[in-house]
């Protein structure tokens, strides 16, 4: 983040929200429909692998807390975006 800008938590929980949902929208939007559902699988597997595995630097309790909250927002883009798949 710039110097300066620390929205609160929830503010920063939907700026990062609309983030993903805009990165992982516009990945839909290139793949063939038929193939949608296997690519939000494969992406949400790759950040759940991600964001247990990379290192922790810095403060451990902060990390865990960052990491639980991007889990938290990976998780509830994914599972939207299965629903409108299935739907």
């Amino acid at each position: 983040m710039s110097e300066g800008f620390d929205p609160p938590e929830d503010e920063l929980d939907r700026l990062v929200a609309a983030s993903i949902a805009g990165a992982l929208e516009a990945m839909l939007r290139r793949t063939e429909a038929g193939e949608r559902l296997a690519l939000i699988r494969t992406l949400r597997g790759q950040m759940e692998t991600v964001l247990a595995e990379a290192p922790v630097r810095d403060d451990p309790v902060k990390g865990i807390a960052l990491r639980t909250r991007l889990a938290a927002l990976f998780d509830a883009e994914f599972t939207r975006l299965e629903a409108a798949e299935k739907g």
